[in-house]
């Protein structure tokens, strides 16, 4: 995945290593940038939504590009299947990146203790387990025998799984658009956000408590759950919170032009 960030965004921003995750930018922008909100675990949604990318790109190729703005594991059914399905090569012949949120840091951080497997159980993990095969009743969250646990978790999760978490960005800049996962902390230079930051930080959604927020971007996020998608010259939001709601979002962002919402719904949205 490395290889893949460097051949199309030509290196990582320099303060990127002593963060940690990785932060890519490009000042070229694609024909067409798609940003997807926080999947949870909704397979059905994301193929569909997918599908209907494909179908409003027309031409599909390499420049399209599909961003998720991470929390694609975690409360609902299918986290396991979701990374199978974006380990593979996009069906539609677009390029898909992800982004780290806060529920993917989670789930990496179960392999590292009791407390942190315990936390990420109460945090949506548990149905994250389930998608592996994995029953409650086999863990010990309470932590007896923590080497137990985390056999288990290594017995059940596919290293490449956990190495596709590792290596996630946690920031992609594409001209003055900046795709994260949570949002920009005001009053920050870029640069000096942090990782947590970017994963955890949340932001006024109302656009009246908005109107005095100033920045030289626009910044694109999920995590903070909106009833519906909130676009200003400042911020898009696009966490509908499909887990719950049977709506995934996202926009597509052109050069000089104005973004406009894809919705995906799920069987209950038909009813």
């Amino acid at each position: 995945m490395k290889k893949l960030f460097a051949r199309i965004f030509g290196a990582f921003e320099p303060e990127s290593a002593r963060r940690g995750a990785p932060r890519l930018a490009s000042d070229e922008f694609p024909r067409a940038l798609y940003v997807i909100g926080d999947v949870h675990g909704r397979l059905d949604l994301l193929e569909a939504l997918e599908e209907q990318i494909a179908r409003h790109a027309g031409v599909v190729g390499e420049d399209i590009w599909v961003v998720l703005v991470g929390d694609v594991v975690d409360r609902g059914p299918s986290s396991a299947q979701v990374i199978d399905h974006l380990l593979a090569p996009p069906k539609w012949g677009f390029r898909r990146f992800c982004l780290s949120g806060n529920h993917e840091q989670a789930m990496l951080e179960a392999f590292e203790s009791a407390e942190a497997l315990e936390w990420w159980c109460r945090f949506g993990g548990i149905e994250t387990l389930a998608s592996y095969g994995v029953s409650i009743s086999q863990l010990d969250p309470g932590a007896r025998s923590w080497e137990t646990n985390r056999a288990v978790l290594e017995a059940y999760i596919p290293r490449e799984h956990v190495q596709f978490l590792s290596d996630l960005p946690v920031m992609i800049r594409v001209r003055s658009y900046v795709l994260v996962h949570a949002g920009l902390r005001p009053g920050i230079a870029l640069k000096d956000q942090t990782d947590r930051d970017l994963r955890w930080f949340r932001h006024e959604t109302d656009a009246a408590e908005n109107n005095g927020w100033q920045s030289d971007y626009c910044v694109v996020h999920g995590h903070t759950i909106v009833e519906r998608p909130l676009i200003t010259p400042e911020q898009i939001a696009i966490d509908t919170g499909a887990y719950m709601s049977d709506r995934l979002t996202a926009v597509c962002l052109r050069s000089g032009q104005e973004p406009i919402i894809i919705e995906q719904l799920g069987p209950s949205q038909h009813n």
